[in-house]
């Protein structure tokens, strides 16, 4: 199994960069982890859209869906349908437009639900953040990637991410900056689960482009000194 990060900063982008964006390749299965700004354009260059597997979003906040939009004209212009997957938020004008498209079949998806996606295998936990929101687990034989999306502390943090060749962690925080009730973990925090959890392998995304990524990365190593911070193009092998 294998990561390409299309987009990894939040809540908007960098100069030249993207939003919430990460692309999972198992054989011939395509799997496209949240569509936040920018990440479209990035996909077109990987692989057609329409050709995906699934699109599986954390949540419906706009840093993690707003390319979902264009996405709809690219399939209704092609004739094309995909299914999406994501959690239930009545409140979000995305989910709206994606269940009035002819080109999107939405499947809702809730905290123990395990699904088959064409040999990659997708367990849904639950995550805390001010919308609904879920954190994936993706397995493919023994390969298993964990993907936080957006959360702050959980009780089951360590054993959703247990194992995991690769964790991919909301790290937007430095420790300064973080309090119980923020929306996303610190970076420290991130490496800390990796470590608790075994994680072969930590990326901290959805990089805040107003914070300073070396002191994320600090914080972080002091932690887990094999930490990294989300590269935009990187590939990660599984």
């Amino acid at each position: 199994m294998r990561l390409t990060v299309l987009g990894m900063n939040g809540p908007f982008p960098a100069p030249e960069g993207a939003t919430s964006g990460y692309l999972v390749q198992a054989g011939e299965t395509f799997i496209q982890l949240d569509m936040g700004s920018g990440v479209l354009a990035a996909l077109t260059g990987r692989t057609a859209p329409e050709e995906l597997t699934a699109l599986v979003l954390s949540h419906w906040h706009y840093d993690h869906a707003c390319d979902v939009l264009p996405l709809l004209y690219r399939l209704e212009a092609l004739g094309r349908r995909l299914t999406i997957y994501a959690p239930v938020d009545a409140g979000s004008p995305i989910r709206q437009a994606v269940l009035a498209s002819p080109a999107a079949e939405l499947r809702d998806i809730v905290p123990g639900d395990r699904l088959e996606l064409d040999g990659v295998t997708m367990t849904v936990y639950a995550a805390r953040h001010p919308v609904p929101a879920v954190m994936l687990r993706l397995t493919e034989g023994e390969a298993v990637l964990c993907y936080t999306g957006d959360t702050n502390t959980v009780p089951h943090l360590t054993a959703f991410a247990q194992g995991a060749g690769l964790l991919l962690a909301d790290g937007l925080f430095p420790m300064a900056l973080w309090a119980e009730g923020k929306p996303h973990l610190s970076a420290a925090q991130a490496a800390e689960l990796a470590r608790d959890a075994g994680a072969r392998q930590v990326v901290i995304t959805h990089l805040n482009p107003a914070i300073d990524p070396a002191a994320l990365l600090a914080e972080a190593r002091a932690i887990r000194p094999d930490a990294v911070l989300a590269k935009r193009w990187q590939v990660y092998e599984v």
